[in-house]
Order: structure tokens, then sequence, then C-alpha cells
């Protein structure tokens, strides 16, 4: 609290009460609430301060930006760290079962990704796309052990025959996403860098519009990875709601046109059963699964079908853009 105190004397604020949270703290002051961020890399805090800044310089004011001290610096370095103050934001989060809030939260995230695309992206903290040809060649290796493994039991478990009666399919999804992959593999590795995780809470409607928000202290990936995580995250919200996706889609290509292999890429990520791969991952490494395991298998494997109908919806949507344009 005392150095909190000090560091926020340089702003010309008084602290009068302060709450952690993650990243960082919010902060009572005698000018209203803020928010001190912590920041454990330089390089990743310079590459998010361009980004808001470079919004801003669009003429996109509703982001919120990192703020200046006495210093004239954005940013106060502690022990190592850096401690940054931005204004609090109040306000709600978008609607995912009003469409007017998913069209509207596409424009706003295309408008963060075209400043993402001014901007320097030789942050640190960055990492290469997560698929590459280890990650689908063993992928489809693991799913084909497993089903020998299975084969191979005298007696095999009520869980055993759940997982192998899913393998199959789950090997057809891997490779379709593999197929995908080839296709847009060598332009993955020109994409812009960009947040690996984007949700929902990050856009937020206050009495001043809408505004950017958070992203503090996150690795970076090539675009589009933060874009299936806020598809994903809108889909799932909106009770799995397929026109609030395209709503999305068709606010976001308002700001910013998506090509062909940046749809591509989104397809491959959605292609992959994700959640039933996690829940196998833990029966790969024990052999068995745990009363709680066996219920998130059961859960994954329920939901799966919408996040396969997902997947549907935007390859209809990508051949309907090719046709339109044909």
């Amino acid at each position: 609290m005392e150095q909190l105190k000090r560091m926020l004397a340089t702003y010309k604020l008084k602290v009068l009460r302060a709450q952690p949270i993650d990243d960082g703290y919010v902060v009572e002051t005698n000018k209203g609430k803020r928010v001190v961020s912590v920041w454990q890399n330089a390089e990743l805090l310079k590459w998010s301060n361009g980004w808001r800044e470079q919004l801003f310089t669009q003429g996109y004011g509703a982001v919120e930006r990192f703020l200046s001290n006495g210093n004239n610096k954005k940013y106060i370095r502690f022990q190592g760290k850096y401690f940054v103050l931005t204004e609090a934001l109040d306000g709600r989060v978008p609607d995912p079962l009003e469409e007017q809030d998913c069209l509207k939260t596409g424009e706003i995230f295309a408008d963060y990704h075209r400043a993402i695309d001014r901007i320097d992206h030789g942050a640190s903290q960055a990492k290469s796309s997560a698929f590459d040809e280890n990650f689908f060649s063993d992928g489809s290796t693991t799913i084909k052990q497993v089903m020998q493994r299975i084969e191979q039991k005298h007696e095999p478990s009520l869980v055993d025959e759940v997982i192998y009666s899913n393998l199959p399919l789950l090997y057809k999804r891997f490779r379709r996403a593999s197929q995908l992959w080839d296709g847009v593999k060598e332009a993955v590795a020109y994409f812009p860098l960009s947040l690996e995780k984007f949700k929902l809470d990050q856009i937020i409607h206050t009495e001043n519009g809408w505004q950017i928000r958070g992203g503090y202290n996150q690795g970076l990936a090539p675009i589009h990875e933060d874009t299936v995580c806020l598809i994903r995250h809108l889909y799932q919200r909106s009770d799995w709601n397929l026109s609030m996706v395209t709503s999305f889609l068709d606010g976001y290509e308002r700001k910013r046109e998506l090509s062909d292999n940046e749809l591509v890429y989104i397809l491959v990520q959605l292609a992959l059963p994700s959640g039933v791969w996690e829940q196998f991952n833990h029966y790969l490494t024990t052999n068995e699964l745990n009363e709680e395991q066996i219920h998130q298998l059961a859960e994954a494997i329920r939901i799966q079908r919408y996040w396969d109908e997902l997947a549907l919806q935007v390859g209809r949507y990508i051949d309907q853009r090719r046709k339109a344009t044909a």
C-alpha cells in the first residue's frame, strides 16, 4: 500500500483504498477509480501500448490507454517489474443474445486488429502457431495407439468403450484439420501477432461508448487465435446461437476484410475437437479417469456437436464469401 501511494503520487493522485486483482490492483483515488497493472516484460508492455496508441491515432478514442506520470513516462519500474496506470472502465459487456451487440463486437474487434496490422510485431513472449506437422502427426498416431490399447484389453471398462467409440470420429477431425492447415501454414508464418486469448468482457459499453480494455501480460500468437477464443466465448454464451457468430463476422468485415488464409486458419482451429481432446489426454497419461474426469469427458462429448455445427457454419461462411467474389 505504501509503495502504491508513492507510485501514484507521481500521477498527482492520492490513494484511498486498493484491492488486488489478476495482474495488478484496483485503486480508489481522490480523483476516482484507477487500475494499476503489473507487467513482467518490458517489450510486451511496449507492444501493448503500441496498439492502444495506434487505435487512438486512428481516431478511436474508446480504448484503455496507459497514462503518463509526472516524469512523462507510462510506467514506473520497481523491483524489476513495470507498474502502469489506466482509467478503471465501468459498464456492461456485449450481450451475446443481442444481434446488434454481436455486430458491434465484431466491428470493435476488427478495429483492434487494424491497429495490430500497423505496429511492430517483434514483442517477446511471442509463439509460433501451435499447429505444425508434429501436432497433427502426433495426434493421429496417439489416437491409433489408444484404439489398439483398448482392443487388447480382455475386459474394457465402460469408459474404455465410450472413448473407443469416439476415437474414429476424433481421428477424422484431426485429419480434416491437418488438410486445412497444409493449405495455409506458410501464410500463417507471416501473420501479425496478437493476444493468445481475447474474451468478451474485454469489450465494454461505458457512458462514453464502446471501449477495449485488458490484455495484460498475455503471450502473443499469430492473429486469429484470439478471434477463435472470442468466437467460442460468444457462441457458448449465446446459448449456441450460430446467427450471433455470423453477426460478429459480418461486423468484423465491415471494418477489416478477412483474407481466405485468415478464414481458413480460423476454421482449422474450430475443426479440432479441443474440448474432447483435452479430456482424452487425461486418459492417455494415466490409462484411467477419476469420477470428475469421467463427468468432464461426458460433457465434452455432449457439447462437441455444437462445436461441430460452429465449424460447419464458418465453412459455409467461407464458401459464400468465395461465391460472392468469384
